[in-house]
């Protein structure tokens, strides 16, 4: 993944938990499109917490252990983020306004928001989590 890759999805996880998460929340309240949000969240944030480990490794080989370390330390957010999406996403207990705030806590406040949002209609994601579930997150316990 090149660094305007993981830029796009790190605007993406900015979008989904500033301003799509809460409005399926309180205005649409629809929480099961919620976990369908939690779904993708996860899946893009695990995308981005390996491209972080593959790019501290490949600091690490040449020997720039500090900027791998720092790198590491800036991102350590991603993988709990993601492990905490996954947790929503396939929970059967209704997502609700102390889960986001939780989310939204583990979420940097400086990653920004794009002028143009990725999701026009945030419909689109509806099924994330029973597709995810099938393919590319853990199985539920």
């Amino acid at each position: 993944m090149s660094a305007k890759e993981r830029n796009q999805d790190l605007h993406m996880v900015a979008e989904l938990v500033k301003v799509h998460l809460p409005n399926t929340l309180n205005k649409l309240n629809d929480p099961a499109l919620c976990k369908d949000i939690c779904a993708v969240l996860a899946i893009n944030l695990r995308r981005i917490a390996a491209d972080i480990e593959k790019s501290a490794n490949a600091w690490d080989k040449r020997t720039y252990h500090s900027k791998a370390d720092a790198l590491r330390r800036e991102n350590a957010w991603a993988e709990q983020a993601a492990e905490m999406s996954e947790i929503f996403a396939y929970s059967p207990k209704r997502f609700d306004a102390d889960d986001l705030a939780r989310l939204q806590r583990l979420v940097p406040e400086d990653l920004e928001l794009l002028q143009r949002p990725r999701f026009k209609d945030i419909q689109e994601v509806r099924g994330a989590a029973a597709a995810a579930r099938k393919t590319m997150l853990k199985p539920p316990k």
